[in-house]
């Protein structure tokens, strides 16, 4: 077994075991955005219960920190990987053959949302945990950033073919679970050698965690610049996540798009969303995650807010809304890329906790947005949702210019006086 006390330079960018990002994309931006909501809707007639199912599946998504100290403290970061997959085709079957009764999908709501965490907390270790130079590293967390939406597509591309057979819901999630099924299958047998990598990494003595272990607590990290980062994405998350929750109710009900054409919007999306993903990259090797946070925050409050506009028209043009709408999605490769960056910059735990705020984070704003987007589809009218997420993250852009970048400044200027004390 090879000794991980050098960090490995050279390597492929794409290793097997990513599918399980693919898989990732596939369930979350795909299969549950575009089937749990409608088909919750239709059986039970309420948007508000759809609401509260997405809302379940995120706070679930809660567990991550959990989920990952798990995975590290017995070494069985495959077995988490392959399980969280798996756990999303068993989540996907039941849903196929579930009686209409809502403690059952509440049930299989939780399944979907530890299953995620699972996926999200775990995967990025088989990368950052792995003892990378700087250069493999940076290359293979864009790859698996890709990964999630090709998911996308494929997950989208699968089920406007689903709909355009005419298959019922029961047909899709059955398609949506023989997917996830073949991901999982990929996962286990792609992840014993990347695993190895992980085990050796976390037997090496590292000083600066342990000194991070030891000031660990709840203060440390809400009453902080952590902790500001931490509000930020919450609200982002909000705005994102709400729209997303309700999105195949929001294009039929808002804009009268059918389900063929919500369907090949969000694989739609999710092929910009390719190339953004190298664009946003580039962007943060040059300048920086605070730069691209910002920048993806400003994105994501001009695709809501243009959908909420729009939503407000008496004839709704439905080819401007369609471009609000894939703007919105466009922000995810600049918030998602730059978002552990930034916590990691403002970090006052060790990394691996710090990981997992940063994914429960917007798990709580995922379970925000789909909890307050169902009560108000339910009571005002699904363009509510819309004007909901452009507060929520017009908030999350004011706190960013007012609090957190004088927090980057003064903390460049510090690290910047130290280099100079130092020379």
């Amino acid at each position: 077994m090879a000794s991980n006390s050098q960090p490995l330079e050279k390597g492929p960018s794409f290793q097997w075991w990513m599918i399980s990002f693919i898989a990732a994309g596939a369930g979350w931006a795909a299969f549950i955005s575009l089937l749990i909501p409608p088909f919750v809707t239709d059986s039970t007639g309420s948007a508000a219960d759809a609401g509260i199912v997405m809302a379940i599946i995120s706070l679930a998504a809660v567990l991550a920190p959990v989920i990952g100290g798990f995975a590290d403290k017995y070494r069985a970061h495959r077995l988490v990987l392959t399980l969280g997959v798996l756990g999303m085709a068993f989540g996907f079957l039941m849903y196929s053959i579930s009686a209409e009764t809502k403690a059952i999908y509440a049930l299989d709501a939780i399944v979907l949302g530890i299953s995620a965490a699972a996926i999200n907390a775990v995967g990025p270790v088989f990368v950052l945990g792995a003892s990378l130079s700087q250069k493999l590293e940076a290359s293979r967390l864009t790859v698996l950033n890709l990964l999630q939406p090709v998911g996308q597509v494929i997950g989208g591309a699968l089920l406007a073919a689903a709909v355009a057979a005419n298959l019922d819901f029961s047909a899709r999630f059955t398609i949506a679970a023989a997917f996830m099924l073949v991901c999982a299958v990929l996962t286990w047998f792609t992840t014993a050698e990347p695993a190895k990598r992980i085990v050796l990494q976390e037997e090496k003595p590292d000083e600066l965690h342990d000194d991070k272990k030891k000031s660990f607590g709840l203060k440390q990290v809400l009453f902080s610049s952590f902790g500001l980062t931490l509000l930020i994405l919450t609200l982002s998350s909000v705005g994102n996540n709400g729209i997303n929750a309700q999105i195949a109710n929001i294009l039929p009900n808002v804009y009268g798009m059918d389900q063929q054409t919500t369907s090949a919007l969000i694989s739609l999306a999710g092929l910009f969303n390719i190339g953004l993903f190298i664009v946003a990259g580039r962007w943060m090797a040059r300048s920086g995650g605070m730069t691209v946070l910002t920048g993806g925050t400003v994105i994501r409050f001009i695709g809501a807010l243009g959908m909420a506009l729009v939503g407000m028209m008496t004839n709704k043009p439905i080819i401007i809304a369609a471009a609000f709408m894939l703007i919105l999605y466009q922000s995810n490769p600049f918030s998602r890329i730059s978002q552990g960056v930034v916590g990691m910059r403002f970090a006052t735990v060790p990394a691996g906790a710090t990981s997992g705020w940063v994914i429960a984070a917007s798990a709580a704003g995922s379970f925000l947005g789909a909890l307050g987007g169902g009560y108000l589809a339910s009571s005002v009218g699904f363009n509510a949702i819309n004007w909901m997420a452009a507060i929520a993250v017009g908030a999350a852009l004011l706190l960013l210019f007012l609090f957190l970048w004088p927090a980057e400044r003064k903390k460049k200027a510090a690290e910047a006086a130290a280099a100079a004390q130092a020379s």
